[in-house]
């Protein structure tokens, strides 16, 4: 997959174990980037495989892998990247993985889009959100968890997400043909609605105690509320407002499109839209999640006072600092 990607651009650049393969300033970049973090083929990475990743870049960063070429030590860190959490140091829970989101998501995604009585509405919003509680919590920004946080957070995902579509749904059916319309709409306003609220509950221990901040020489400057609230709100804007478009409004397009040419059963029809789920959620994620850096730059002007006249190893003034997003 990466060997495709060297050969296109041409060149294998310098590895810097800080920082990334692909350019993170521009928006290409961070598409190359987040395709490869999110590349359902690194589940199946050996423990094996991810000691020996993990061996190779510890040997690197003690002087010791002289022998290894920038193509290796790439290799190594997107396959430790995609598994490890960046603040932890822990392996990452495999379903909570963004590798993972793909085939984890596009089940309730389908059934969210397939429900047609209350009851099915409930359910399908009620395993979303189960799902998304457990991908907010396994991507989170920092380290500190608070275990009836992410429990609140999750009871206020489910019922804002079961309140918006059974409501929505509701109001629709009782609604002249101009609302009806509409319809397409309801997954979308509670996947959207409960996603944010799901965000920023599970991650309000983040927000209330700070994330860790760096300068770019690596000068660790302690945690940062500032930061933390940038963090959630990014994640927010990407992953809650911009990823669901895709498998939440094209399948019904799509299907309505197709079902205008082919008659198809019960079951084909069900199918189909699963299929048109996953491919939406594969093409839509790393475009989504692109849209911020992950490693965040943020201007010392918009920190606390603390963070203010500080400076980095070599003396010089720190201006701005480096935090990572989350997804």
């Amino acid at each position: 997959h990466t060997a495709d990607v060297d050969r296109m651009s041409g060149a294998v650049p310098t590895f810097d174990p800080r920082g990334t393969r692909y350019d993170q300033s521009t928006f290409l970049g961070r598409l190359a980037h987040f395709r490869e973090m999110t590349d359902p083929r690194t589940l199946l990475t050996t423990p094996e495989e991810l000691r020996r990743c993990r061996s190779l870049l510890e040997s690197h960063a003690q002087g010791k892998a002289k022998g290894a070429s920038d193509q290796e030590l790439w290799e190594a860190k997107r396959v430790t990247d995609a598994i490890v959490h960046p603040v932890t140091g822990d392996e990452m829970f495999l379903p909570g993985r963004m590798s993972a989101f793909v085939p984890v998501n596009t089940i309730p995604t389908a059934g969210m889009l397939l429900a047609k009585t209350t009851g099915q509405t409930i359910f399908w919003q009620w395993l979303n959100q189960s799902v998304n509680v457990m991908v907010n919590y396994v991507n989170r920004s920092g380290a500190a968890v608070d275990t009836a946080q992410v429990a609140q957070a999750y009871g206020l995902a489910v019922g804002v997400s079961c309140g918006i579509a059974v409501g929505a749904r509701k109001l629709i059916q009782s609604g002249g043909p101009g609302i009806k319309r509409l319809g397409i709409a309801v997954p979308y306003m509670a996947v959207v609605s409960a996603g944010a609220a799901n965000v920023g509950f599970t991650r309000l221990p983040e927000m209330q105690h700070g994330v860790p901040i760096a300068a770019r020489d690596g000068t660790q400057l302690g945690v940062s509320k500032a930061a933390a609230q940038s963090a959630v709100i990014n994640t927010v804007l990407s992953r809650n407002l911009l990823l669901p478009i895709a498998p939440m409004l094209f399948p019904p397009l799509a299907m309505a499109a197709i079902s205008a040419a082919v008659s198809l059963g019960p079951l084909a029809a069900a199918a189909a839209e699963t299929c048109l789920v996953a491919g939406s959620i594969y093409g839509a994620l790393p475009m989504a999640i692109a849209v911020f850096p992950q490693e965040m730059v943020i201007p010392v002007a918009s920190l606390e006072p603390e963070f203010q006249n500080r400076k980095n190893k070599k003396g010089e003034l720190i201006t701005e600092v480096l935090c990572n997003k989350g997804l």
